[in-house]
Parts: C-alpha cells; structure tokens; sequence
C-alpha cells in the first residue's frame, strides 16, 4: 500500500508542478515533510501541529492543499 500511495502522492505533485526531493521514506517539499509509515502518511509542517492520513483515505486534493502552499520557497537542505 505504501508503494501505491507514493506513486499517486508523487504523480500528483509532478502534474501540480511542486518541486520536491526524496530523502529515504520521506518526500521534502519546501514548507512540509511526508513521511510514510506502515499504515498511513505523517505531514509535518513548521509551526502546525502533525497531521496524520491513513492511506485507506488518503485525499490528494486535500494533501495537495496542505503541503503545495508558498512554493516559491527553495527545498530544504538535507
């Protein structure tokens, strides 16, 4: 499941024209990180509190939105 999710997470931010790196099991972006565990998607976002999806109701409208805001902002380093 994990692999399906990332390849639809990933398409999604290819067709929407975010810039992303893949780090691992991690996806950075420039204001969010994706981390994929065993049973669902962790967001992290500096100064929110860590949201979690499962990947049974993973909404790639809804992740888009929470993670492609202020994407003129450079990738952070690793």
């Amino acid at each position: 499941m994990i692999n399906s999710a990332r390849s639809r997470i990933l398409q999604f931010l290819q067709i929407a024209h975010c810039q992303y790196r893949i780090d691992g099991h991690q996806i950075l972006l420039c204001n969010a990180t994706l981390t994929f565990e065993d049973q669902q998607l962790c967001i992290e976002r500096p100064g929110k509190p860590l949201r979690t999806m499962p990947y049974q109701k993973l909404n790639l409208d809804r992740l888009l939105y929470l993670v492609a805001m202020q994407q003129d902002k450079k990738l952070p380093a690793v």
